[in-house]
């Protein structure tokens, strides 16, 4: 299978495309900066320009559209959404002219409303499904949220299939999840706009591969989350402090459950995140103690 990664020079696209030529993937990469890898061609492309894109998904099978501002921070709001929205609408209509039956993007757990709103929310329910209504205040989150109804719209016209991948948090290696641990060992509370999620980004290149080959027809939206939380609280203890009235679905969980609903995930892709930190926070209770 020929796929086309965009975002490819990116700190996730990076991981993606080697991990797929691991897998027997024939891989081009797409990205503004044109870094080239040592088995796949790279190709440098503005998202924002439909005749590039056009070229550059020509003869492919498969597009994964990791392309995009990844955070609503450092740029002006209108810059954020209109670069995200625009790369993902010429991808999806290149896709379509160009007769390409599956594309696998990057949506996010920001489509929720999570972390960035501008007024705190809570969920409605937890843990969160993919019937949840997506409720952002941002634009970053707003692009996402607009993005997976491009991608709806793509399956509509073409019958092809898509898949958003709605990604939490991801770590990149251990000094991000000593981070991110001992920053919420210091405030738990601080990290529950963040809901208490991550990912391992080999996971995140993991479940990319599986979009791509798992039988489906249509549009779906994935949580890829990792099955536990940051925190080593158990995560109804923490509820019960940060989301007291948020109502909590029924069901037999371990402990540190995750506030994401991976099960959609876990059916129809195979998905089942290998990478957690379980032992990471028990060798940090050992040196606190």
């Amino acid at each position: 299978m020929r796929v086309v990664v965009t975002g490819a020079n990116g700190r996730l696209g990076r991981i993606v495309v080697t991990h797929l030529l691991k897998q027997g993937f024939a891989v081009v990469g797409v990205d503004q900066q044109g870094t080239r890898f040592s088995d796949a061609p790279m190709i440098t492309v503005d998202l924002c320009d439909l005749g590039q894109v056009f070229g550059a998904l020509a003869r492919a099978d498969a597009v994964v559209h990791l392309g995009a501002i990844p955070a609503p921070t450092g740029r002006p709001p209108e810059i954020v959404y209109r670069n995200n929205i625009m790369g993902q609408f010429n991808v999806f209509e290149a896709a379509a002219q160009l007769g390409i039956e599956r594309v696998v993007s990057a949506s996010s757990v920001s489509a929720l409303g999570f972390p960035y709103q501008h007024r705190w929310s809570e969920p409605l329910y937890l843990p969160i499904d993919e019937q949840h209504p997506l409720i952002p205040q941002d634009a970053y989150g707003l692009s996402k949220a607009n993005g997976e109804d491009i991608a709806a719209a793509y399956c509509r016209r073409t019958g092809g299939s898509a898949a958003s991948l709605r990604i939490s948090t991801v770590v990149h290696n251990e000094a991000d999840i000593s981070r991110i641990l001992a920053h919420v060992r210091r405030d738990p509370g601080a990290s529950a706009h963040l809901l208490w999620s991550y990912v391992d980004v080999r996971d995140v290149a993991q479940a990319c591969q599986l979009a791509l080959t798992a039988s489906f027809k249509g549009h779906y939206p994935f949580y890829i989350t990792s099955n536990d939380t940051t925190s080593e609280l158990p995560t109804d203890e923490l509820l019960d402090r940060w989301f007291p009235t948020v109502s909590r679905r029924p069901g037999n969980r371990p402990p540190r459950w995750s506030l994401l609903d991976g099960a959609c995930a876990a059916e129809m892709l195979g998905y089942n995140p290998q990478y957690q930190w379980t032992e990471k926070l028990a060798a940090s209770d050992a040196v606190d103690s």
